[in-house]
């Protein structure tokens, strides 16, 4: 299945960035596990809430820091 998803915020202006993806079928089986209740339960579309969850995602790893911290023992 392919998603197309635009990352742009509603009230960006400048250049936007598209995202595609591309799911096989087991992993797709295995997100829907956890959109499907989520979808009832807020009484929405699946495809809505597996979008948001997508979005959510990429906006969370773009913001997070992968700086190695220094772990070394200072010298004595």
């Amino acid at each position: 299945m392919n998603i197309y998803l635009n990352l742009k915020p509603n009230n960006y202006d400048g250049e936007s960035d598209l995202l595609t993806l591309d799911l096989p079928a087991n992993y797709l089986d295995d997100i829907m596990r956890y959109v499907r209740p989520i979808a009832e339960q807020k009484e929405v579309s699946d495809f809505k809430v597996l979008k948001d969850i997508i979005k959510e995602s990429a906006t969370e790893i773009s913001r997070r820091s992968y700086e190695r911290k220094n772990r070394k023992n200072k010298k004595r």
